[in-house]
């Protein structure tokens, strides 16, 4: 019962790190995205 608190924050750190990489895929997604739409408007305006 000793490493109950080590346990425990290692599972924080641990799902404070997904959170974290969710997070910033998420925003890349979002720019992606943004960047996606800019280059539909561009070739539709050439083509």
């Amino acid at each position: 019962m000793d490493y109950l608190g080590f346990l425990f924050a290692a599972n924080a750190f641990v799902w404070g790190g997904i959170i974290y990489y969710v997070f910033t895929l998420k925003q890349r997604n979002r720019a992606l995205e943004k960047d996606l739409e800019l280059l539909k408007e561009t070739l539709s305006r050439e083509g």
